[in-house]
């Protein structure tokens, strides 16, 4: 068998099928605990991906372990990259919305019911399944962190952003709030996003209401005396 050009054997027949067998598993998986959450079946999982149970079972030891390990793989499905998406450096707002339509369409379609299990307190949970809500907030926490981070010096701040900064981008890019909109109100991603920029645009800070992302950034600013007001950016 030829090496590649980097020193390592092509995957013999049999890991290429284990690995598309898998995949057909994880992606399975994804599909049925998105619209059954955590008491999707292995059954339900197996009929889906077209193999047994059984083989089910030689690549997930347990129903738990293949729960979280689908689980973890929804949280990686929803931060892969987002396709057309502007440079916030150069087109802050065209950034905030494709941020906020992707969120929102990947919370209901990828997460989808297993969102509410995440976040259920159950005493009767595994060790497995209950470990995967310490894994959502961190993870969360980083993420947006992160984004939050991006938007602050893509705007022109220095240093770590405001706390209501973060808090915001934690509240309109939640999970919870893309749920409760769509579930509750009949509501859209595109029109989670519309209502989201109505509220920043319109609220006045010194009401205690939302501020747009620029109002954060100058408010922050003039607060630490990093820059003189006229040097705040315009608009928003």
């Amino acid at each position: 068998m030829a090496a590649n050009p980097q020193g390592q054997s092509p995957p013999s027949l049999a890991e290429e099928r284990q690995r598309l067998t898998r995949s057909r598993i994880r992606q399975a998986a994804m599909e049925v605990i998105a619209r059954r959450g955590y008491d999707a079946t292995v059954d339900e999982i197996a009929e889906l991906s077209g193999v047994s149970p059984r083989t089910i079972f030689r690549h997930y030891e347990s129903h738990d372990l293949l729960i979280a390990a689908t689980v973890k793989d929804m949280f990686e499905a929803g931060a892969r990259p987002i396709e057309n998406l502007p440079s916030p450096a150069d087109d802050l707002d065209g950034w905030l919305k494709g941020l906020a339509l992707a969120a929102h369409t990947r919370n209901v379609e990828i997460l989808g019911n297993a969102f509410w299990d995440l976040h259920a307190h159950n005493s009767q949970r595994s060790a497995t399944l209950a470990e995967l809500g310490a894994h959502r907030r961190e993870y969360r926490r980083k993420a947006m962190r992160s984004l939050t981070t991006l938007a602050w010096r893509s705007a022109g701040g220095t240093g770590e952003p405001p706390q209501d900064l973060l808090l915001a981008f934690g509240l309109y890019l939640s999970a919870f709030t893309a749920h409760a909109l769509t579930v509750d109100f009949d509501q859209t991603p595109a029109q989670n996003w519309d209502t989201h920029r109505r509220h920043l645009e319109d609220a006045s800070p010194a009401s205690g209401g939302g501020a747009t992302l620029r109002r954060c950034c100058r408010r922050g600013w003039r607060s630490r005396g990093l820059i003189q007001a006229q040097h705040a950016p315009t608009g928003g």
